[in-house]
């Protein structure tokens, strides 16, 4: 069965996406097949692989809404070996309100993804969640068993950090008792500061919370993947924040 994890994130800007994107791309890297699921009405994750979002007739939106048989029939094939896409497009901002109020709507992407083998075609799933706590981020939840929690180094960190743990608590309680924190990983690090040194400290001080080794600094590079379409891991493949992602790939292949 396929180790699934989400990037989840209670505020924008953190590296969720670029993290979901170059860890999908460091393990298929590493021969793993797997599946990026882009559950964000922003549609970055689709983007960052290298489609237009407005240019893809079937997507998560179809899925969610019923409009397909099943999950694979909106699965594309990126360009890079054993790596695969559910792609979003904007329009899955509107999916919530045209579904039918009395469905356990919560666990719609679970059951979808629990039929037609999907689980057992793929050694990891991986999901990229809006920056916000609504229908399609609970939906990840409740389909998940794994989440990796990207936190730069800001004075709101550490609030997002308990809004995201709050969250997983809630949603272990209700909707899928499974649910795991596979451990958090510091995004956007100046070294060269002393809060990003303090900061990171701090978080490794946390009881009872996985702190990943690997560090992903700020660099020019993860921002001119984003408009490449392409995983740094290809895109600059000797580069700092390559070599990052393929040591989280490292890390999270030993934690699961």
């Amino acid at each position: 069965m396929a180790i699934t994890i989400a990037c989840i994130s209670g505020k924008g800007g953190v590296g969720k996406t670029t993290t979901t994107i170059n860890l999908a791309a460091a393990l298929a890297e590493r021969g793993r097949r797997v599946l990026a699921v882009d559950c964000d009405p922003q549609s970055n994750l689709t983007s960052g692989l290298g489609f237009d979002p407005y240019r893809i007739p079937v997507t998560i939106g179809d899925v969610f809404a019923g409009r397909v048989r099943s999950a694979p029939d909106a699965f594309l094939s990126t360009h890079w070996e054993n790596l695969w896409l559910l792609p979003a497009k904007p329009d899955l901002s509107a999916v919530e309100n045209d579904l039918n109020s009395s469905l356990n709507r919560e666990l719609l992407l679970r059951d979808a993804l629990s039929r037609d083998g999907i689980q057992a075609s793929f050694d990891f799933i991986l999901f990229d969640t809006p920056p916000n706590f609504g229908f399609h981020t609970v939906n990840v939840l409740a389909a998940i068993r794994y989440v990796l929690i990207p936190v730069q180094m800001s004075g709101y960190a550490i609030k997002g950090l308990k809004e995201v743990l709050r969250t997983v608590h809630a949603a272990r309680q209700r909707l899928n008792p499974e649910l795991r924190i596979l451990g958090i990983v510091a995004t956007f690090v100046n070294l060269r500061t002393n809060f990003s040194r303090d900061m990171l400290e701090g978080l490794r001080e946390i009881p009872n919370l996985t702190v990943f080794d690997t560090i992903i600094k700020l660099t020019v590079k993860l921002q001119e993947t984003s408009l490449a379409g392409i995983p740094v891991t290809s895109y600059a493949a000797s580069s700092e924040a390559a070599l990052a992602y393929r040591s989280l790939a490292d890390e999270v292949l030993a934690h699961v």
